[in-house]
């Protein structure tokens, strides 16, 4: 029969000394005196090990089966007006702009002035492209007499103008995003 004190014994299960006195205080240690049997310590860990312990299954079921009842918060009613009023609005207020500082900074929103500037930027890609599309087109409508080939000349300068457009709005978002760093 070999006996230890606990930091050995600890030592020997590469556990800290604090994990034995839990040990202890459950039962699964056998002390003779103040030092730990080491032989009869280690079979009775081995044998609850794997949580075949009857008395340690049971404490489990029973932790299981109890179902605390949740307390119910206290719901005071606010007045409108009065000192409980104005700090809901002032947390509220003080969430929403942590909310959107939050949004800025994962390039979610951006900033008005920034929008502004790209919505005008579109709106004169817009119009600069329908002022082209109008000067180009114009002289060659004239001349063609065939309704068939003008409406292929419009369609097919429509679409030219739908995909300069249409590639604008990328450009814009990665300005925006490169504005927001």
């Amino acid at each position: 029969m070999t006996l230890e004190n606990k930091s050995k014994f600890a030592k020997r299960i590469n556990r800290a000394p604090s994990y034995i006195t839990e040990l202890i205080s459950h039962g699964r240690i056998v002390l003779e005196g103040k030092k730990v049997n080491v032989e009869a310590s280690l079979a009775k860990l081995a044998e609850t090990a794997s949580g075949a312990n009857p008395a340690v299954a049971a404490r489990h079921e029973a932790a299981r089966k109890v179902v605390k009842p949740r307390q119910k918060r206290k719901v005071t009613k606010v007045i409108e007006g009065s000192r409980a009023d104005y700090e809901r609005m002032t947390q509220s207020i003080k969430n929403k702009h942590k909310e959107l500082n939050f949004d800025l900074v994962l390039n979610k929103r951006f900033l008005i002035s920034d929008v502004r500037r790209e919505a005008l930027a579109l709106g004169n890609t817009l119009r600069a492209s329908l002022e082209r599309l109008i000067d180009q087109t114009a002289p060659r409508l004239s001349v063609i007499q065939d309704k068939k080939l003008r409406l292929m000349l419009i369609k097919t300068e429509s679409a030219i103008l739908k995909n300069i457009v249409k590639s604008e709005f990328p450009r814009a978002l990665r300005r925006l995003k490169k504005a927001a760093k």
